[in-house]
């Protein structure tokens, strides 16, 4: 993902990009991506936080964001999956497996899952 300034990160990253920098708004989305956690905020040295960004820009996160849920994007442009989605649940596979089987959320998964198909026309009309 090339990110060249702060408005160019999805919203629910731009405050932290700006109060502690690009470099660990990008390493959220890296870590995290297409996720939505909750920041502690007292996080244990051990929290996947803190092992991601490391125990000095992980804190800063924490506090930031402290107690919030915030869905990190996973940076990668929408492209139609719709045909990928639903043979994969034809074929039986899960929401979550269809997800890492194409590298995109389980939300957007189930948001293409879950569209009103394109109407036929009525041949017999």
């Amino acid at each position: 993902m090339a990110i060249s300034s702060v408005k160019n990160l999805p919203e629910s990253l731009q405050d932290v990009a700006d109060m502690i920098g690009i470099s660990v708004a990008l390493k959220l989305v890296a870590h995290f991506g297409g996720t939505e956690i909750k920041f502690p905020k007292k996080p244990a040295d051990d929290h996947p936080i803190l092992v991601a960004l490391g125990k000095e820009d992980g804190k800063a996160v924490c506090e930031l964001l402290a107690g919030d849920f915030i869905y990190i994007p996973h940076g990668r442009p929408r492209r139609s999956v719709r045909a990928d989605v639903l043979e994969l649940e034809r074929q039986g596979k899960s929401r979550a497996v269809i997800a890492r089987l194409l590298g995109i959320s389980q939300r957007w998964v189930r948001e293409v899952a879950n569209e009103n198909p394109p109407e036929e026309p009525d041949l017999f009309s």
